[in-house]
């Protein structure tokens, strides 16, 4: 930058020690309460053993074990494994990650992983302030990079010790070594000074290294083949067929290089597939060796993604539905938890485009279409993800979007978004990335559509509370609660009182088509009270009195079904709640309580 740029420097200087002396300083165990689950707790176990046994293996002598327990006092939850050639137990989860993330773990112990995360912060931020400054004036520049990572729920993956944000970062980086040559030649600045990092980046070179990464990519996530689209279709537009070639070649090598020495270790290409399980020390299981009855073979969860494609095809009109929700869902939708990428790409549409910013986009429709269509029950990352969690390594690429224009006002909007939706899960990140479903309880997500296609990935069922069993064994179903406008059924009730005047709202589960449900109503000691139940679209409402009981039938024309799963929506609310120990002394019960009910699930054909 030129010498009256220095308050920019000094800026992105006092950026960087922040993220440093925080990734430096704060106790992680404490703060992660002891508890890494699947892949966090696996990723931690895969460096460990890469920093310190520099292999793969899951140690039969306990060595493994041994090291993450004086880290974390819960055991690697979770844990996933696979019995590979020999015998032998792996880790099964992509290494690359770990691989980079090792270094910083031998010397800075558990923090390492966020030392690491705060170079590649500051390399992204860097970038992006290059990148911009072609056009605008570079504290606007800086501005927009800020907002665009910090104004959405990408920088609480900073502190997750897993490969998201390294893939953020990967598929920042080679979209930026690709593009950056374009959009300076846009830029006129011909009488630049062509210093060594600058020559590098109009070069041939910038885009063989672009290709080295999207392999690397590819072998951390898959789905990261978009990044390379781009590359290869504007190089040979361009008739360069020989460096398209070489792009090919490049990626090939390195991807072929990672999933090469991932077969002549374990055994397989495929570090998910094969005699592949997941470990949890509860309900009678346990680790490998941890005890000498425990063995690979006789503890563990099946987990492998082998014929997961075949498995999991749905109807296409799932997918239509999963384009609605993958916008403006409840838990995952990237208008409120990345209203940047959507921001970037109404502003793709209305500003002036250049060819390669269509590529950009046709690799972005891409990377949704093979999550929605080959994941439609879990395109967002598991039940226990922050919003979207596998749109993060498509993120990056929506920055990249939009045409030139001086003056971003837009920016500002971002932040009011972030105010509204997120600012809750950026104040406290580690309390929602142990609870990930918190902010979604209140207004306003709760008038937000749910993601009936998730329903066995939403991040409520991280509380074990939240799903029960209701009905008779021979027309049951699940309940799975989307809020806690509920108390936890007691062993002598056979259903649930809702949480005092409160909505509460949830998800009904059967296996079977349902001809009608019977919602068998307790009032509490509330005179008067009126009670709404909503089964899809129809709306009952019925008054009584103290203690009163009712029964109210809807009968059932359709249901949103997922291959044998058939789904309602159900909410129920009191007008008036009570806590019956403070208003009656003969009563003990000292709950906020609403209206007390039980499902009797009527099958149909």
């Amino acid at each position: 930058m030129p010498k009256e740029n220095n308050p920019i420097r000094r800026l992105l200087v006092l950026i960087f020690l922040f993220a440093l002396g925080l990734s430096l300083f704060i106790n992680i165990p404490v703060l992660q309460k002891e508890f890494l689950f699947a892949d966090e707790a696996t990723y931690f176990s895969i460096t460990q053993s890469l920093a310190y046994d520099f292999d793969l293996e899951y140690s039969m002598q306990g060595q493994d074990l041994n090291r993450y327990y004086r880290e974390f006092g819960s055991g690697p939850q979770g844990i996933f494994l696979k019995k590979g050639k020999d015998g032998k137990i792996f880790f099964a989860k992509s290494f690359i990650y770990p691989l980079f993330s090792a270094p910083f773990l031998r010397i800075f112990g558990v923090n390492g992983f966020f030392v690491f995360h705060t170079i590649l912060l500051m390399l992204m931020v860097l970038m992006g302030t290059m990148y911009f400054s072609l056009h605008n004036p570079p504290l606007l520049s800086l501005s927009a990079i800020l907002t665009f990572l910090f104004a959405s729920v990408a920088m609480v993956y900073f502190i997750w010790i897993s490969p998201d944000f390294f893939n953020i970062f990967m598929a920042f980086t080679v979209i930026f070594l690709w593009l950056y040559k374009h959009r300076h030649g846009e830029s006129r600045t011909e009488d630049m000074p062509k210093k060594w990092g600058t020559r590098f980046l109009l070069s041939d070179w910038s885009d063989y290294l672009a290709a080295a990464l999207a392999g690397m990519a590819f072998f951390s996530k898959p789905t990261s083949i978009i990044l390379l689209g781009p590359i290869v279709v504007h190089t040979l537009f361009k008739k360069k067929f020989v460096k398209t070639a070489m792009i090919l070649l490049i990626f090939i090598v390195v991807s072929g290089a990672f999933w090469g020495t991932n077969y002549l270790v374990t055994g397989e290409w495929n570090y998910q597939g094969g005699d592949r399980k997941t470990f949890y020390s509860t309900d009678g299981g346990g680790f490998p060796i941890e005890a000498k009855k425990l063995t690979f073979d006789n503890t563990g969860w099946p987990m492998t993604s082998e014929g997961y494609g075949l498995a999991h095809l749905l109807p296409a009109k799932i997918s239509v539905y999963n384009f609605f929700y993958y916008f403006i869902g409840r838990f995952t939708g990237i208008i409120w938890y990345f209203f940047p990428a959507f921001l970037f790409l109404i502003l793709f549409f209305i500003r002036k485009k250049s060819w390669e910013q269509w590529l950009i986009l046709c690799a972005i429709s891409g990377g949704i279409l093979i999550y929605i269509i080959l994941m439609p029950d879990n395109y967002a990352g598991g039940g226990g993800a922050l919003a979207n969690r596998y749109f993060l390594n498509i993120y990056p690429l929506f920055l990249f979007l939009p045409g030139i224009k001086k003056k971003p006002k837009e920016l500002i909007s971002a932040w009011v978004m972030a105010a509204i939706f997120i600012s809750p899960i950026l104040i406290s990140p580690f309390l929602h990335s142990h609870y990930p479903a918190t902010h979604a309880k209140k207004f306003p997500f709760k008038l937000l559509p749910v993601e009936m296609s998730l329903i066995n990935n939403h991040p409520t069922r991280t509380n074990p509370e939240a799903f029960r069993e209701v009905g008779i064994p021979e027309s049951s179903g699940w309940l799975y609660f989307l809020d806690d406008n509920f108390h936890p059924k007691h062993a002598e009730e056979d259903g649930f009182w809702t949480r005092g005047d409160r909505t509460c709202e949830m998800i009904l589960k059967t296996w079977f088509p349902v001809k009608e449900l019977r919602f068998h109503l307790l009032n509490n000691p509330r005179a008067s009270n009126e009670i709404r139940v909503k089964v899809g679209g129809k709306t009952q409402r019925i008054t009584l009195g103290k203690n009163q009981r009712k029964t109210l039938s809807f009968p059932i024309k359709r249901a949103f079904k997922m291959k044998d799963n058939h789904l309602y929506k159900i909410k129920i609310k009191a007008s008036e709640g009570s806590i019956p120990r403070l208003e009656y002394r003969e009563n003990r019960e000292g709950r906020f309580i609403g209206v007390f009910f039980s499902v009797e699930i009527v099958r149909g054909n």
